[in-house]
């Protein structure tokens, strides 16, 4: 008649490193997918270097056996995504006062 099917929990995947974040969505009985950040594609290779910094759905919520389980990464190390290019291109100095004496609004 009804066949029960087997429920797992989503364990919490944030901070780990990929290898370890694949191993514990395996043990749990789900299947793992990497998405690249910003886009639902799966990442071309595994980035050891990298961490878990979210993930879809949360954890500990309750999934058929067998469910999917995305995750997404964060590069490690000192440096930005993007080679830390980002912000104003304008200088950013002192600003020239105007006749008057008193700085311009």
């Amino acid at each position: 008649m009804g066949r029960r099917r087997r429920v797992a929990e989503v364990p919490d995947l944030n901070g780990l490193s990929v290898p370890d974040a694949e191993n514990a969505v395996l043990d749990a009985g789900l299947l793992p997918r990497q998405v690249s950040q910003g886009s639902d594609l799966p990442c071309a290779g595994r980035q050891d270097g990298a961490l878990v910094c979210g993930q879809d759905p949360r954890p500990h919520a309750r999934l058929v056996a067998g469910g999917q389980v995305c995750f997404w990464c964060a590069p490690t190390g000192d440096d930005p995504p993007g080679g830390g290019r980002g912000g104003s291109r304008l200088p950013r100095g002192p600003r020239p006062l105007s006749p008057t004496g008193s700085k311009p609004f």
